[in-house]
């Protein structure tokens, strides 16, 4: 028994210290697109193999079918559960995959809720859903109170704005001239014409509003010309003063329109250094330590598994060494460019490995104590997770980093696999 865990505790160790070995290349040598996709589609071959001839098959050999379909099902369900709660507490990092979701989600989220308060402002409308996207974040909210002054006849126009709720009152001189409500806005045209104002508005009740300044404005104008002939298009309908009721085919045509914008978010790739600032807040040292331990716990699993029913896997070790590599090259990129330091980075990637190392221990353990049908469906339950790992973070990094050439990085590494499981036959 002590023999074996040593050499489970070994295998576990040496499948994992790829792990360091992509964290100091991430640190000290940023290697090229072409390069990482080609490793990343490599060693997503070689698992892929792993996965169908060092566990589905010996599984289905010595303890049939059920034992594959419940781990697997549990193993992937588990796993997406696990990561998406470490995901969500701010381990998101450690995948440039995961970095992105966490982004276009919350840019989403932002989305959503601006949509929400702005949906009846026909300004919007006029626009594209990418120009609406790149609107949004130059609206700034503002509270007021009743009889707060927003505009100065005869003062220079600085802002516009949009009323979210509330009303406000418009007087020329001394005359009251209208009524402005919620989704509508005032003190473009000064914007427009770059004239003083023309009017004075007043708040009458409580207001939200959003202010959009002028620098923002004209930097707009410049990007859409389909804003000021939308702007022009409002000013001609409220000098006819229509009076038609639209209410319900308006709704129907905000719903359509919100949702279009929404389903329009998109992240700008390869991050940007803003966006990787805005990770770096976001993120926890911890999350990320237990989100890279969850990505190898069953790989080290299997390689404890294996040890301790005596199967020496070669063709495992080596899908998991070279799987590894990657995995811990793209996290300490982001990790460094996150501000995390280079002392910090080793380390952690150094306990993790140690740690892949007293998982297989655990791993070789369970097979004295368990029957040949929990065994099997403990492998499966990693197999499982394992496929979850590779469908959702490293082959699509790598397909994203390398486009089609890595269909044959791919091919190459099943088959590598391949070969080797037929040497040890």
């Amino acid at each position: 028994m002590p023999s074996i865990s040593l050499d489970a505790l070994l295998q576990g160790i040496l499948g994992a210290s790829s792990l360091l070995i992509g964290a100091l290349v991430g640190v000290y040598w940023q290697p090229g697109r072409v390069f990482s996709a080609a490793i990343m589609a490599f060693g997503s071959g070689t698992l892929l193999s792993a996965i169908a001839f060092d566990i589905t098959q010996p599984v289905y050999e010595s303890s049939g079918f059920w034992p594959i379909l419940t781990g697997f099902a549990m193993g992937g369900t588990l796993f997406t559960l696990v990561i998406k709660y470490i995901d969500d507490h701010g381990g998101f990092i450690r995948h440039p995959s995961a970095s992105r979701r966490f982004l276009y989600q919350n840019r989403q989220e932002e989305t959503s809720e601006v949509l929400n308060r702005l949906t009846h402002v026909e300004m919007l409308h006029n626009l594209s859903p990418s120009e609406v996207q790149a609107i949004i974040p130059l609206l700034k909210p503002l509270n007021v109170e009743p009889g707060t002054l927003l505009c100065q006849e005869g003062a220079p126009g600085d802002a516009m704005f949009v009323i979210v709720d509330g009303e406000a009152e418009i007087y020329k001189g001394e005359q009251f001239m209208a009524l402005l409500g919620a989704g509508e806005m005032f003190g473009e045209m000064a914007l427009l014409t770059g004239e003083e104002r023309s009017a004075t508005v007043i708040a009458r009740t409580p207001m939200a509003l959003y202010e959009l300044d002028k620098m923002d404005f004209d930097a707009m104008l410049t990007r859409s010309p389909h804003l000021a002939s939308g702007l022009s298009r409002i000013l001609a309908r409220r000098l006819r003063e229509t009076t038609q009721n639209r209410a319900k085919l308006r709704e129907e045509s905000d719903e359509h329109w919100r949702q279009r914008v929404l389903d329009s978010v998109e992240v700008d790739f390869p991050l940007s250094e803003q966006q990787i600032q805005q990770l770096a807040k976001s993120s926890a040292p911890i999350a990320i330590l237990v989100g890279t331990l969850i990505d190898n716990i069953p790989e080290a699993l299997v390689i404890g598994l294996n040890a301790g029913i005596g199967h020496i896997s070669s063709s495992f070790l080596m899908a998991v060494f070279i799987s590894n590599f990657p995995e811990a090259l793209s996290s300490s990129i982001g990790m460094k460019q996150a501000g995390t330091s280079a002392q910090r980075i080793i380390t952690l990637w150094g306990g993790v490995v140690l740690l892949s190392g007293l998982i297989a221990m655990v791993g070789s353990a369970l097979t004295t104590y368990a029957n040949p049908w929990v065994v099997g469906a403990t492998q499966s339950l990693a197999g499982g997770a394992i496929l979850a790992m590779l469908s959702s973070t490293m082959m699509p990094e790598a397909y994203e980093l390398g486009g089609g050439s890595v269909t044959f990085s791919t091919i190459a590494g099943f088959l590598v696999g391949f070969w080797m499981v037929t040497l040890s036959l």
